[in-house]
């Protein structure tokens, strides 16, 4: 019964954020459901800095542990929730991104609710690449610190049987991806589904360095690129023979 009502308290509290959240000017919510009629994740949308505010989903310790289908090679759509939200936004003056937006930035499209954690069939981790459910990420920290967040995550899940996680996003640099405004940090946290308690909270910041930006040159009758990345120090003067390639 003790756990019955810490429960039900903690579904209480996340449903008063979540409704302070989308009180917000320019936040809307959102659900991506499968054609099973799951909601496989939800949250609350920023359309003034082009992205999840919050996300939440409930993770399984079955979905954790399955081996996954192979990662989709699908673009980030702005329909994978049937076109509910970009429809919601355009009412309002607002638009979604596009996949495009992020191409040569410098900046992963960073994933909330990860592809890993819906793997469980094709049309679910299909439907984690909507435009919705991303923000531009540092490399290193979207391959290496996020990805270590996400693996503890599912570490989690096995241990508790199910978690709920919610991600959070409302800090921002005065970096931006066209229209996308480039979060300062990033905080994740995973509560035990059955009681409600706080078991991860963790946050982390993204560090933005001179040399984390992309440039097109032509020499020599080559097509080339500068690229020089935080996360591998790679330097391509030209493409057809890097001169310094450190991984």
């Amino acid at each position: 019964m003790h756990f019955r009502k810490t429960f039900l308290v903690f579904l209480l509290l996340l449903r008063v954020a979540f409704a302070f959240a989308c009180d917000l000017e320019g936040h809307f919510r959102f659900y991506v459901s499968n054609s099973g009629g799951d909601i496989l994740y939800s949250g609350c949308y920023d359309a003034i800095n082009s992205g999840p505010h919050i996300t939440d989903y409930v993770l399984t310790k079955e979905r954790a542990e399955d081996e996954g289908v192979d990662r989709p090679s699908v673009s980030f759509s702005q329909t994978r929730d049937g076109g509910i939200l970009k429809d919601l936004l355009e009412e309002n003056g607002y638009s979604l991104p596009l996949h495009r937006y992020f191409t040569n930035s410098g900046f992963d499209r960073g994933h909330m609710a990860p592809n890993s954690d819906f793997n469980d069939t094709t049309e679910n981790a299909t439907l984690t690449f909507f435009i919705g459910n991303i923000w531009p990420q540092e490399p290193h920290l979207n391959r290496t610190v996020w990805l270590g967040m996400e693996n503890e995550t599912r570490d989690l899940a096995s241990q508790y049987s199910t978690v709920r996680v919610i991600i959070t996003v409302d800090e921002f640099s005065d970096r931006k991806v066209e229209t996308i405004s480039v979060p300062a940090s990033f905080r994740r946290q995973v509560y035990d589904y059955s009681t409600g308690e706080l078991i991860y909270d963790k946050e982390v910041k993204q560090s933005f360095r001179a040399n984390q930006r992309f440039a097109v040159l032509r020499r020599r009758g080559c097509r080339t690129r500068t690229l020089v990345r935080a996360l591998r120090y790679t330097l391509f003067r030209n493409p057809c023979k890097p001169l310094l390639s450190r991984y």
